[in-house]
């Protein structure tokens, strides 16, 4: 169980890939509703994740309980996939210039007027519609699936995988949380940080989880 919980738990923390997720609950944190809009965005994210989770764990288990003499080459060919395609979008985001110009999004104008339901209903669409993120998130949940524990043991490990890769979006609003008077600082610094290197970070954040998606894809075909 530890080896199964390591690995999915490495793979889980490609979350903080989650560079526009992360923006958005802190725009949400320090709109005019405060923690109430960020906090809705949080559990919406997470909640969908662990649905999404559960449900495919649990096809999963039934699913391998009528395939236990095939060989376990899924994993590693996932990750080879997903592993190639990180560094494809490592290398779009270096051969895409610089913008000149910094474009205020559009998500700017409506966060005030944003509710807390409608948060919440945003981030757990968030979470169906990001395709990256949600391959990230099920090939870490393809090493619970294929391994040989029981179904309780594979629940559990989810759930941690969840938290582990939702922290993107826990974080600032523990922030927020636990140390109200300068959350509004701290936050916007964070924000101010991911903006002045956004492309830094979407090159080189893929390449590294690429990189060792790619290598553990291979390792486990050789």
């Amino acid at each position: 169980m530890a080896t199964t919980l390591l690995q999915s738990l490495i793979l889980a923390s490609a979350g903080i890939l989650s560079v526009g997720s992360i923006t958005l609950v802190i725009l949400l944190l320090i709109s005019d509703r405060g923690w109430h809009n960020g906090l809705g965005y949080a559990l919406g994210y997470t909640s969908a994740y662990t649905v999404i989770g559960v449900s495919v764990v649990t096809l999963g288990y039934r699913t391998a309980e009528n395939n236990t003499d095939e060989p376990n080459i899924v994993l590693p060919i996932i990750m080879i996939v997903l592993g190639s395609l990180l560094i494809w979008l490592s290398l779009k985001n270096w051969r895409k210039p610089a913008p000149q110009k910094k474009k205020e999004p559009r998500f700017f104008s409506i966060v005030n007027k944003i509710t807390p339901l409608k948060a919440f209903g945003f981030g757990a669409m968030v979470s169906v519609i990001n395709f990256k993120n949600l391959a990230l998130f099920l090939s870490a949940l393809s090493v619970v699936i294929l391994s040989d524990l029981l179904i309780t043991e594979k629940i559990t490990i989810t759930l941690l995988v969840v938290l582990v890769f939702c922290l993107s979006v826990i974080i600032p609003v523990l922030i927020f949380v636990i140390f109200p008077q300068k959350a509004n600082h701290v936050l916007n610094g964070i924000k101010e940080t991911l903006e002045k290197n956004s492309r830094p970070i979407g090159i080189w954040l893929p390449l590294l989880f690429g990189l060792i998606f790619l290598l553990k894809g291979i390792t486990g075909l050789l």
